[in-house]
């Protein structure tokens, strides 16, 4: 089971590596993708029965244990076994950081310095170890861990670990913080098995960090792709399956352990969804059906359900990311419909209102704040199409309706969301601050804005 890429050589080296699994395993071994790509992996599982497999073993290429492993092919699976009882369906661990992937860093690193024409001393050399960055501090952890070990028994003056996007820091970061140590030569080396746009866009950063440090060796290795360590390294997780043996760690699980910064996900259902793990699922396998509800309440929902349609009760707030290939929050792919989302229940931000920051804390950190608005900005275009202006004063960011009445009923609606939102004219302000954070305040403005601004749209003023 891979992630998947809209970048058609990645699919080629996913394929090319599965060719080499197989002849390794002397077993068929069938591909399929998370996202972006071609078969899901409900149809990987469906070849495999109906090709009369008795047993069907899912091995997950990936590096770390983030959502994708721990809810999006667990949902599958899950599903799978109910669909097909009389199969045994067995479930391996992400490759994590195993002795044959920190071999096989050292050997893409030790690549890139015999391509340089420059003689520097290890000693004066950093490699940077680039994570594709996550939102589960147990897969970012794993990232530090292969670094270290990376540095452990070597001779480089240092092993940093640096994330694309979604954790901190960045690229651009640890290469300042390596210049300033004194590191003469910098190795950019992608924690990453295939190609595809993320790899791409390193390549371009670590290029822009050249031209902006001349004097400096600055080197992107190449990425682990059918590396034969790599082999092994999975190899080794299919022989855990076999022995049962394979167990994924809870210790740093943000699911079973309440951790600072993430007590929102603390205790949360193991869930996916269509466009991940229940890709190519249809809807109606779904193993919680409502029906249509009692004529009384038939006239209060949106046209599309007062005929009986399906409605979803899955409570928004529990909606997982979705991202797109570059990395960014697909806020207008996040929910199945939004229709659903209009009729979940609680408002997406819970505990005390959420409330602008004081003009001074944003003066303190404008940078951050800028980011902040930015992706705001971005987000509620996505999910209302309604223009985005920015506010005089500091704290707020203004959604442009179409009208008084609609700014007045989005109002009403908001702050019973528990979110604080002002109004002037038909320009709705929402709150901004610096510290905002993707999964919390900025995901919570954006799924109310989105399901209030739909269930007007549709609904109210459909009327």
């Amino acid at each position: 089971i891979g992630h998947g890429s809209r970048d058609t050589a990645a699919i080629a080296e996913y394929n090319q590596f599965a060719t080499i699994l197989a002849d390794q395993l002397k077993l068929p071994v069938h591909s399929c993708f998370l996202e972006f790509a071609d078969p899901p992996i409900v149809d990987g599982i469906r070849t495999c029965v109906e090709a009369g497999a008795k047993q069907v073993v899912a091995l997950p290429l990936f590096l770390g244990p983030a959502g994708h492993q721990k809810n999006d092919v667990p949902a599958i699976l899950n599903w799978a076994k109910a669909e097909w009882p009389h199969i045994d369906f067995k479930y391996g661990t992400p490759l994590g950081a195993q002795p044959q992937i920190i071999d096989a860093l050292a050997a893409r690193a030790a690549e890139a310095i015999d391509r340089s024409p420059n003689a520097i001393p290890a000693a004066q050399t950093a490699l940077i170890l680039v994570g594709r960055g996550s939102r589960d501090p147990d897969s970012n952890s794993d990232v530090a861990k292969a670094a270290r070990m990376l540095w452990e028994g070597r001779d480089y003056g240092w092993v940093e670990t640096a994330f694309y996007s979604l954790a901190k820091p960045d690229i651009e970061t640890v290469i300042d913080r390596c210049l300033k140590l004194g590191a003469r030569r910098i190795v950019t080396l992608p924690y990453l098995l295939f190609t595809g746009i993320i790899r791409q866009r390193l390549d371009d950063r670590a290029l822009a960090a050249q031209a902006h440090y001349p004097g400096i060796d600055i080197l992107t290795a190449e990425h682990l792709s059918s590396h034969p360590g790599i082999i092994e390294a999975v190899l080794y997780r299919y022989q855990q399956v076999l022995d049962g043996t394979a167990a994924m760690t809870c210790d740093l699980c943000k699911y079973r352990h309440q951790m600072v910064g993430f007590e929102d996900e603390h205790g949360l259902p193991q869930m996916s969804d269509h466009h991940h793990g229940l890709r190519g699922v249809g809807h109606s396998h779904s193993h919680s059906h409502h029906h249509g509800p009692n004529p009384p309440v038939n006239n209060l929902l949106p046209p599309r359900y007062q005929n009986g349609g399906e409605v979803s009760a899955a409570p928004m707030g529990s909606t997982p990311f979705k991202f797109k290939e570059d990395g960014s929050p697909a806020w207008d792919e996040m929910w199945t419909d939004f229709c659903d989302l209009a009729l979940a229940g609680g408002p997406p931000h819970r505990g005390h209102l959420l409330e602008p920051v004081l003009p001074d804390d944003v003066r303190a950190n404008p940078y951050a704040y800028e980011a902040v608005l930015a992706e705001l900005e971005r987000g509620l275009r996505m999910v209302t199409g309604l223009p985005v202006v920015r506010s005089e004063a500091p704290g707020w960011i203004g959604l442009a309706c179409s009208d008084e009445a609609m700014a007045l009923w989005l109002l009403r609606a908001i702050v019973v969301e528990n979110i604080a939102v002002r109004r002037e004219g038909h320009i709705l302000y929402f709150p901004a601050g610096p510290n905002y954070k993707l999964e919390n305040e900025i995901k919570n403005i954006i799924t109310a804005a989105a399901k209030t601004h739909h269930y007007w749209a549709e609904h109210l003023n459909g009327k």
